[in-house]
């Protein structure tokens, strides 16, 4: 059995396709449709660059594993939909973590109206949920409960906005980082007021500052804070995406 059109295309929407070579988060080169040199030819090279249709071809190829695997581990009859949503589960989390579930056991024991709750569970990384996943596993429990298949008609495989878990102005850490920040601005504010009341020009200021303990520790303690404030949003935007 092969993945249909309908599942190809769920898949390269959300894994998205890059041209050009690049160092995923794990520090593994890929191209394309999420293509590693671990699943064969091509070898990914630095700066290496694809066609678009190239790209298409690779994860035609990278699936044909998912595909036997599936096909392996399912015991039961399964719809063309079906199959495509198991390849592309497979395809993101692993056919270890597929052959593992207990998703597959409720496939194989024809609990099929059970599948959607049990792919919703795997929306999580490191331990919290992340947006683009429940997206995917949304747009995966849409396409099983679909009964034919056919073109895609946007509303079953198009994913929702991103939403992250909270804005950064609700962030703990964010809040603290921004006050931190205000209170060492403060303090050396308070601390430098009556150096340049006093002081003749600029340089002989600014040498003078940098040698005051507080000084230093404000500056340190505003860096720190704009650092942590920074990468919160950062996390914020990426569960966003």
């Amino acid at each position: 059995m092969k993945t249909s059109d309908d599942g190809v295309k769920l898949i390269q929407l959300f894994e998205g396709l890059r041209l050009t070579s690049y160092v995923c988060p794990a520090g593994v080169l890929t191209i394309g449709y999420g293509h590693t040199s671990a699943a064969g030819n091509p070898i990914v090279k630095p700066k290496m660059t694809i066609t678009k249709d190239e790209a298409a071809d690779i994860l035609r190829s990278d699936l044909s594993r998912f595909e036997r695997g599936v096909e392996g581990m399912v015991k039961v009859d399964i719809s063309q939909n079906q199959f495509d949503v198991l390849v592309s589960f497979a395809y993101n989390c692993g056919l270890g973590a597929l052959k593992k579930s207990t998703l597959l056991k409720r496939v194989n024991a024809k609990r099929f109206d059970e599948v959607p709750t049990e792919l919703m569970k795997w929306s999580k990384a490191g331990g919290r949920q992340l947006a683009g996943l429940v997206r995917r596993r949304r747009a995966e429990c849409e396409l099983w409960r679909s009964i034919t298949g056919g073109e895609p008609d946007g509303s079953r495989v198009q994913p929702d906005q991103p939403v992250a878990s909270k804005s950064i102005a609700q962030s703990k850490e964010a809040n603290a980082a921004a006050i931190a920040g205000g209170a060492s601005l403060i303090a050396i504010g308070n601390d430098l007021v009556p150096l340049v009341q006093g002081a003749s020009n600029a340089a002989a200021v600014a040498s003078e500052a940098l040698g005051r303990p507080i000084v230093i520790l404000g500056i340190v303690i505003l860096l720190a804070s704009i650092g942590i404030w920074y990468w919160r949003k950062r996390r914020l935007d990426e569960e966003g995406a």
